[in-house]
């Protein structure tokens, strides 16, 4: 009788802390299988700033990756990079686009404008025109930093609400997009080149990413090879796009150093491809500058 009421006892506390672990979970923003409400917002760079859209008017029923963002900072916007410039890889088949959240327009304007090589990627970035905690019908919650949603056909596919946001989650954001549109999951070293800013302010000495979408894709296939056979490969391929054009040599040549410094140095250490960046450093790396 005792060992049955003990037995009881566990199963109601394994309920109790299931029930717990359901109710402590975070939700921000419209749910799988919910359908996209209007998402307004004033763009903010390129040719099109000042512009106020619909979002989900753009997407147009597309595969459709969204990170709305609640308060600046250098994970949050390190983790959007990668997302984005993923997405921009993908950009026949994927709409992507970012809304900030905030009660100033005018403030934040300046604030992300002032920030473009933390923010500024190819995919609309624009200012929620629904004040600092978005629109209504979105019901998003002001303690998450990230709200990232997974749409096809106007209808939400994953949700994930990031509260301390970290390149680590590109992985499992990544996955369900690569299931929806095709590719593969980024390694952690292609992660780290997807989290490389494409802009910086002018006059500024750290490096950037290329902006070149071909010769990304051929880095991040590099940077993916399996083995020297595949890096030898893969190595050839990149450097027959780059062959003579001064502009490809030196963004490869500075895409080599910064794979070897610093953090770069950590996730290109054992990789088939390594020997190569250092050989591309000593051929095309401009001189030194700062990275970011």
């Amino acid at each position: 009788m005792v060992a049955l009421r003990f037995v009881a006892v566990l199963v109601v506390l394994d309920c109790t802390i299931a029930i717990g672990q359901e109710n402590s979970r975070l939700f921000s923003g419209p749910q799988p299988g919910e359908e996209l409400p209007a998402l307004k917002a004033i763009l903010v760079y390129g040719k099109q700033a000042g512009e106020k859209v619909d979002l989900i008017e753009r997407a147009a029923g597309r595969p459709t990756l969204i990170v709305i963002v609640n308060g600046s900072n250098r994970p949050a916007a390190r983790l959007t990079r990668i997302l984005m410039n993923f997405a921009e890889m993908h950009q026949e088949t994927l709409f992507a686009t970012v809304v900030y959240l905030d009660k100033d327009v005018s403030a934040a304007t300046q604030r992300l404008q002032r920030a473009v090589s933390w923010w500024k990627v190819a995919a609309p970035v624009g200012i929620s025109l629904d004040g600092g905690e978005g629109p209504g019908s979105y019901g998003l919650n002001r303690n998450v930093n990230l709200t990232v949603l997974l749409a096809n056909e106007g209808r939400v596919t994953n949700n994930f609400a990031l509260v301390q946001p970290s390149e680590t989650d590109a992985a499992k954001i990544l996955t369900p997009v690569v299931e929806l549109v095709g590719g593969r999951v980024p390694s952690k070293a292609e992660v780290f080149f997807l989290s490389t800013p494409t802009a910086k302010p002018e006059n500024a000495r750290w490096h950037t990413a290329p902006k070149d979408i071909k010769m990304r894709k051929l880095i991040c296939a590099a940077l993916a090879s399996k083995d020297n056979q595949a890096a030898r490969v893969n190595a050839a391929e990149l450097e027959k796009y780059v062959g003579e054009n001064k502009d490809r040599q030196i963004a490869l040549g500075t895409l080599a150093s910064l794979f070897l410094e610093r953090r770069g140095r950590v996730v290109l250490d054992g990789l088939p491809i390594g020997l190569q960046f250092r050989d591309w450093r000593r051929k095309y790396a401009p001189p030194e500058t700062e990275s970011r």
